[in-house]
């Protein structure tokens, strides 16, 4: 019984040591910003935060190194900011600062909207002292943000219309909730883990889980342009359909953001410009006009239509206002059948090439315009 006991205990620590020289090799070849996962704490203006120098973010709580004492360029925005579906040095805010040359730090968070991102200009990005502030504006959701912000958040209420409540829900804005437990101390804790779970295998497993629940993800398989993606088209009409006036009261309240973020930097004399983001829908829009037997073809025109609609607006509305603003739709659209700009799967996030091609024409539009 002894010698089986002792044979159990050596096989034990044997896994143990190993799992060590595993997440050790996983951490030096790695780096742990891209797979850790930050621990997120709550926040009486921005609802949620990450928690200062949590899954590798730094000393301010954001997907950088470290907080510099200055920035030339600083970037605030969503998800798509931040650099979800690729690693940190392949977002676009990295991507810009390879091609520019300058010191650029991203204050991007998934969930995060026009709100977010005027309160984040006053509180953070001011104090780097940068000659450029870029905030990236996605179509899919901010909108919708920012009626939750300023509906749910009592430092924003003088800006209501509406004779309404409303309570935050983590779901509208595709952001994993926190959940406790062993596995969670993992996810916060271990590369290893998190290479496995945030792997292709992972995204499969999210993807079966949302099929399971009843969500509808279409998948639009072009092979001879080697596309193979899926769409959350109900998940993207919740945040443009504006039939629905908590949308319609976002667009008015997003412009009223970005009007003061134009004028806060103008009278801080930093330049200001604001990167309209597509959704995948609409950089898609061609093909799935042409694939007329997709599931929910219809929902997803209704997001397209809506979408330009939008864009419409919000371009015209920043002409009239002097807002500096630059359209990344049709460099991604144009890039679409040529190149996988998107994962395989139902994520509406652009992969590192998409993130490239964003950087990309932000580049060639500031080389066109060089700040003062």
């Amino acid at each position: 019984m002894n010698k089986h006991l002792k044979r159990i205990l050596l096989l034990f620590l044997s896994l143990i040591f190993a799992l060590l020289v595993a997440e050790g090799l996983a951490r030096l070849f790695f780096d742990p910003i891209d797979f850790l996962k930050p621990k997120t704490v709550s926040d009486e203006v921005l609802r949620y935060k990450i928690e200062p120098n949590s899954g590798a973010h730094d000393s301010w709580g954001y997907r950088n190194k470290k907080v510099p004492e200055s920035a030339e360029i600083v970037t605030i925005g969503d998800s798509h900011t931040y650099g979800i579906s690729a690693t940190a040095s392949n977002s676009w805010p990295s991507a810009l600062q390879r091609l520019s040359g300058k010191e650029t730090y991203n204050l991007g968070l998934g969930g995060y909207g026009p709100a977010e991102y005027l309160y984040l200009i006053e509180k953070n990005a001011l104090k780097l002292d940068p000659d450029l502030i870029i905030v990236g504006f996605y179509l899919g959701n901010d909108l919708k943000d920012s009626f939750t912000a300023v509906y749910s958040v009592p430092m924003w209420e003088d800006m209501r219309k509406l004779d309404i409540s409303y309570s935050f829900d983590d779901q509208e804005n595709d952001k994993d909730t926190d959940s406790a437990g062993f596995t969670d101390w993992l996810s916060g804790n271990s590369v290893l883990y998190r290479i496995i779970s945030s792997s292709f295998i992972g995204d499969n497993l999210r993807q079966q889980r949302r099929l399971s629940k009843g969500e509808d993800i279409p998948m639009l398989n072009v092979p001879e342009n080697g596309i193979n993606t899926g769409f959350t088209p109900y998940r993207r009409l919740k945040g443009l359909d504006l039939s629905n006036s908590e949308v319609r009261e976002g667009l008015r309240l997003t412009l009223g953001f970005i009007d003061k973020m134009n004028q806060l930097t103008h009278e801080n004399k930093i330049n200001f410009l604001v990167v309209i983001i597509p959704t995948k829908e609409a950089v898609f829009s061609e093909f799935i006009s042409q694939s007329h037997e997709l599931a929910d073809i219809n929902k997803l025109d209704k997001v397209i239509q809506n979408e330009e609609v939008v864009n419409k607006l919000i371009q015209t509305y920043f002409t009239d206002h002097g807002i500096p603003y630059v359209d990344v739709l049709e460099p991604l659209r144009n890039a679409a059948g040529s190149e996988q700009i998107y994962p395989n799967n139902f994520g509406g996030h652009s992969n590192k090439n998409g993130y490239r091609i964003i950087a990309e024409t932000i580049n060639q539009y500031l080389e066109s315009k060089p700040t003062q």
